[in-house]
């Protein structure tokens, strides 16, 4: 899969795959609104996010890289996988203790709202693709990346597995854009994180974010037997 600039790939190599990781660990460290306000390093993020959650689904081989034609050099990349699986793994309990870091929290509950009052339905393998996160380097934007790795994704899991719907936490507008006005995705439940109460730590009276003033995260659900 290429275009004159851009050539797109499955994520099929560990080399490749943590050299996807990095790529999204420095670009949520120096750019995205909520870890800049977490003040997280690079190397935290990659540890901690981005590697864990690519390993996690590197075999299920829906997750994608772009690399700049001339070069060869990774730009943009998608990891994805299926919800079902996610959930069975990792349910969410509001009992568990409190992890290190809330916006992680925070991502569980948007996930549990979705499940049991967005989507409302039995969840089963191969019907929800879960598009956990997005990256392209700063100077490659606005050159259709990210919307072509969306695409990418969504159509192999449509195709080759029968997944009909994709699921979305989105963060912030360009993104948020591409699913609801590039790719017909529907906007359900939204959280300001500014209001968001962290009802795992003991007091119940936290709000880490209070101080947060950018956009809402939203979940957004796309169907997949539409033209992508």
């Amino acid at each position: 899969m290429a275009d004159d600039e851009y050539l797109y790939e499955v994520i099929n190599s560990e080399k490749d795959a943590r050299l996807c990781a990095q790529l999204i660990a420095e670009e949520f460290t120096t750019r995205h609104p909520i870890t800049l306000f977490d003040r997280l390093t690079s190397r935290a993020f990659f540890e901690e996010h981005s590697w864990p959650l690519l390993n996690d689904v590197f075999d299920e081989k829906l997750s994608f890289l772009a690399r700049e034609r001339s070069s060869g050099e990774i730009i943009g990349t998608i990891i994805a996988g299926d919800l079902y699986l996610n959930q069975q793994k990792y349910p969410y309990d509001s009992s568990h203790p409190p992890k290190t870091l809330p916006l992680n929290d925070l991502y569980d509950e948007l996930i549990d709202r979705f499940i049991h009052s967005d989507f409302d339905r039995e969840l089963k393998p191969n019907i929800i693709l879960h598009i956990l996160i997005i990256a392209v380097r700063a100077d490659h934007t606005g050159n259709g990346v990210a919307t072509r790795l969306h695409t990418l994704s969504c159509e192999q899991a449509r195709n080759s597995k029968g997944f009909q719907y994709a699921f979305v936490r989105a963060t912030n507008p360009i993104v948020q854009h591409i699913y609801v006005n590039k790719m017909n995705g529907k906007q359900l439940t939204t959280i300001d994180p500014m209001n968001w109460r962290w009802k795992k730590k003991t007091d119940r009276l936290l709000y880490p974010y209070n101080n947060y003033q950018d956009e809402v995260i939203a979940n957004i659900l796309i169907e997949l037997n539409q033209s992508d």
